[in-house]
């Protein structure tokens, strides 16, 4: 038996293996949230434009593949308000980020289990009123994490959670890696699989 079926020959046992544990743990998770949304960086480096905080809601629809492992399709909407220079100023701008996420997650004792995402996707940007520049479309990249709280007897959990989606901004004379930042509370329903 040559080298590489030996490794699919131990790869195939392990899946066959684990597929009983996995099957008992997997669950459609449908999540609804909402809260603030924030910037870690402004349009320029000597904030003459900048973006006031303003919120934020969102969902996502995930599998829990096992007890440690969690991939997720996720859309965040945002608005913020723009201060300071014009072409921008005084109008409020959208982003609606939407992708993928693998999530890690420890769980632990009394129902609370901490995680940790990483995934990546696009954000469309678009001005209210008068618009500075044309609706655009960019990839972005998406990261955070936050606590879920397993609500005893139910299907429910709660959370928080603290999401970063960077994106590059390159409209409206402006040309700069963007750092946005939401910090949400929302629920979890769980749908056994």
């Amino acid at each position: 038996m040559s080298s590489i079926s030996r490794v699919v020959a131990v790869a195939a046992a392990l899946l066959l293996a684990s597929s009983p544990v996995a099957a008992q743990e997997r669950s459609l998770i449908v999540s609804l949230y909402g809260g603030g949304a924030d910037h870690l960086a402004d349009l320029t480096p000597g904030a003459t434009t900048w973006f006031m905080p303003g919120y934020s809601v969102g969902a996502s629809v995930g599998v829990q593949l096992s007890r440690l492992l969690a991939v997720h399709g996720d859309f965040t909407y945002t608005r913020n308000p723009v201060e300071g220079a014009q072409p921008l100023a005084g109008r409020d701008v959208n982003r609606f980020f939407y992708g993928v996420h693998a999530e890690l997650r420890y769980p632990m004792a009394g129902n609370f289990t901490p995680f940790v995402f990483a995934g990546a996707g696009g954000v469309s940007i678009d001005q209210l009123g008068l618009d500075a520049f044309s609706p655009t479309t960019r990839p972005a990249v998406m990261y955070g994490g936050g606590l879920f709280y397993a609500v005893p007897r139910t299907r429910l959990d709660v959370f928080g959670e603290i999401k970063g989606l960077t994106y590059n901004w390159n409209m409206a004379g402006y040309h700069r890696n963007m750092v946005d930042v939401t910090f949400t509370a929302g629920v979890s329903y769980r749908i056994p699989l």
